[in-house]
């Protein structure tokens, strides 16, 4: 930890709750936000973050969970030279996960990286209810392996360090983004209402009826498409759609649970 900061912490989250204190007077915030809820979660996650003990376990924890799955790796931690204040992992320096021409010189095919990073979220979020909840570029590496994959392609795991931020995933948010996923997978505009219902996202008196409609709509009309398509629909289309349902635009029946901020 750096020298301090225990106390420079403190003082940006007095400035945050004051902020906080301004919000919750102010209503397109405060009807969709539990301000109190979310600045306490973020609190909670910093102190989190300082306490390096806590991190080394969030480690092991992690470890264990994939210790039967080959393509991911978590450094070990050295419990003998750690403390509150200092972590000691494994070096386990490789290739960072943005730079693609060092992970394609090493014969690694960026399409079954992409893959197992996918793969390990959805593990991580719908099986183990426990997720690295800081994948940011400087926290995933990509360890190349001596032995080649039936294609050629150079064997690798991915690596990921940084314990400090994690989440936590409650039967009930689980629940409702396995169904919000299966409803997408079917195009069912009524049960991902329901989804929405589960997770707790929706305003009370939110119209049901005008989401499933809208759902279907967005479905029927961008069901398929990839992200350069997406990118090039036509303004009108969507000043259409917008106009179709314009009460649903302007009121925004949606709130952000404080349980779903990190995920």
């Amino acid at each position: 930890l750096r020298p301090n900061i225990e106390q420079i912490v403190d003082v940006d989250m007095s400035a945050i709750r004051v902020v906080g204190g301004w919000l919750k007077r102010y209503r397109p915030v405060s009807d969709r936000v539990n301000v109190t809820a979310i600045v306490e979660e973020f609190a909670a996650t910093l102190r989190e973050e300082m306490d390096y003990l806590a991190e080394g376990k969030n480690a092991e924890v992690f470890a264990a969970n994939f210790k039967d799955d080959r393509s991911v790796h978590v450094p070990r931690v050295v419990w003998t030279h750690t403390s509150r204040r200092a972590l000691t992992l494994e070096d386990v320096s490789a290739i960072k996960i943005t730079d693609y021409e060092a992970i394609e010189a090493a014969g690694i095919n960026r399409a079954d990286v992409a893959l197992v990073l996918f793969k390990s979220y959805l593990k991580q979020i719908f099986d183990d209810g426990f997720f690295h909840a800081d994948p940011h570029p400087g926290n995933i590496f990509v360890t190349p392996l001596a032995e080649k994959n039936k294609d050629g392609s150079t064997a690798f795991k991915l690596t990921f360090v940084d314990f400090g931020m994690v989440g936590r995933m409650p039967d009930r948010l689980m629940d409702g983004l396995r169904e919000a996923v299966i409803s997408i997978g079917l195009q069912d505009s009524p049960r991902l209402v329901k989804a929405y219902q589960t997770l707790g996202v929706l305003l009370p008196g939110a119209n049901l009826k005008l989401l499933e409609e809208a759902g279907a709509q967005l479905f029927d009309r961008f069901w398929g498409m990839n992200m350069n398509e997406l990118r090039n629909i036509d303004h009108t289309e969507m000043m259409k759609f917008g106009l179709q349902f314009r009460e649903l635009m302007l009121n925004m029946p949606f709130q952000l649970p404080e349980n779903l901020l990190l995920l």
